[in-house]
């Protein structure tokens, strides 16, 4: 049977189809974790039929005796080994027989947690191709997800919930999460909770609601706007932020932080003789969003920068010591200066 994709796993396990053996390959432990909760939760296991062993502590006799050992007061017992990429190799050559010689009233779930094209992987080549070919397992390719499968996954994960999730909403999970699973799964569960059971069309304005995707997006596009010197823009972003509720020291760390990125950045370029590239690398500069960063970083010198900061430190004194009311006009003169200077 060939590498399956989770997606296509979740629908094999939604057909109450249950294979002897199941191998869950990858270095995206959420998908591993994800897959062994559905794989026990359809053999509905308690503890008396469920063993866990670690391929690299115990000796295959010991997970073949689990294997041959009958269940109690159920149909199945479930035995998982974990970290099977590091089972020895006179190990794995015994257990490869029991993919011919399989035990009806066992499942086998082995987790193979590693990068499917590492050295580690070549090592155990052969237990793992035989596992792939045999017609008594399940093979589930969990290795991390690149950026267009992420998309997928969202929209299946969604879909299995009955719900549908437009591009846009797909678009700004991902933005926001990268490519992380688990971060993107908390997402997608707290959505599907928010619009509930009767409403189908998840919207982006549902995912504004629950998260802090707008406040997140107005920040960074009042550093963007303060990093192009666009007094207009710069000033209508504060608005919106402080008419969401932010606080203005939070708003003055945002626009501080924003100076000290482009003052490190002037610094190393001009002064430390360091490649555009690596400054980016450097300073976690999204490669997407690193040539208009150093576009804009042209219209700043290093001694305005430091005259900016100087600026930020007196507004913070200010607004901690003075009327909350005079707060915003405070950082309205910050960004004057920054933009004007």
């Amino acid at each position: 049977m060939p590498l399956l994709k989770v997606q296509d796993f979740n629908k094999l396990i939604s057909s109450r189809k249950l294979s002897p053996i199941y191998l869950f390959i990858g270095e995206e432990s959420y998908l591993i974790d994800l897959c062994l909760k559905k794989t026990e939760k359809f053999l509905a296991v308690n503890d008396l039929n469920k063993e866990i062993f670690y391929a690299s502590e115990v000796c295959v006799e010991d997970i073949l005796n689990s294997l041959k050992t009958l269940p109690f007061l159920n149909d199945k017992r479930m035995i998982v080994v974990k970290a099977i990429n590091k089972i020895k190799a006179v190990d794995a050559e015994k257990l490869i027989s029991y993919l011919s010689n399989i035990v009806e009233t066992s499942c086998l779930v082995l987790l193979y947690s590693d990068n499917l094209n590492k050295e580690t992987l070549i090592k155990r080549r052969e237990f793992v191709d035989k596992c792939i070919n045999s017609e008594n397992c399940v093979s589930v390719d969990c290795r991390k997800r690149f950026k267009n499968e992420i998309n997928e996954f969202i929209r299946s994960e969604f879909a299995l919930r009955g719900k549908f999730v437009p591009d846009d909403v797909i678009l700004k999970i991902t933005d926001e999460n990268d490519t992380s699973l688990l971060n993107i799964s908390n997402e997608i569960e707290k959505l599907s909770l928010f619009v509930g059971k009767n409403k189908k069309d998840v919207t982006r304005d549902d995912l504004e609601k629950i998260s802090g995707y707008a406040i997140k997006e107005s920040a960074h596009a009042l550093s963007l706007n303060l990093e192009s010197k666009d007094l207009e823009k710069s000033v209508f972003c504060l608005e919106k932020l402080v008419n969401m509720g932010e606080e203005p020291l939070i708003l003055l760390s945002v626009i501080s932080s924003s100076i000290r990125r482009m003052l490190n950045a002037k610094s190393m370029l001009e002064e430390q003789g360091i490649h555009h590239n690596r400054v980016a690398f450097t300073l976690c500069i999204n490669r997407f969003y690193a040539k208009i960063f150093f576009s804009n970083l042209r219209k700043h010198n290093i001694k305005s920068l430091k005259e900016s900061l100087k600026m930020i430190l007196k507004a913070d004194t200010i607004i901690k010591t003075s009327n909350s009311n005079d707060s915003v006009l405070i950082l309205e003169e910050v960004l004057l200066f920054i933009c004007k200077n």
